[in-house]
């Protein structure tokens, strides 16, 4: 029997030229979403500032919030981590995982 499909390509879409870079969970106001994103990227701007004066070191999320003197949940942090390196900014090292503050195993980050 074959298995109907939602019929998507599998290739990755462009975003809408409207669209938030991140998610919001609650109903928020269009000048709440702003204000947001604009934190989002003043703490992008922060990391990456943070991340040049250390260069060629590989730092875990955990030891990144500690360290670069941020005040934010980790969670906020990671997603951080995650939009610089999708534009090239900073390396993901996948294959370097480190015990975290909790013995869960973290991937590193370094500058690219």
């Amino acid at each position: 029997m074959k298995q109907l499909g939602l019929g998507l390509s599998g290739l990755p879409r462009a975003p809408r030229p409207g669209a938030m870079r991140s998610f919001h969970p609650r109903l928020e106001t269009p000048a709440e979403a702003i204000a947001g994103e604009e934190r989002a990227a003043s703490q992008e701007a922060r990391l990456l500032s943070w991340f040049r004066s250390v260069p060629g070191r590989r730092f875990t999320a955990s030891e990144i919030n500690g360290r670069a003197g941020l005040k934010c949940p980790l969670t906020s942090t990671r997603r951080a981590l995650t939009n610089m390196a999708k534009r090239g900014e900073i390396l993901h090292h996948r294959e370097d995982r480190r015990p975290g503050p909790f013995g869960a195993r973290e991937s590193t980050w370094s500058l690219a």
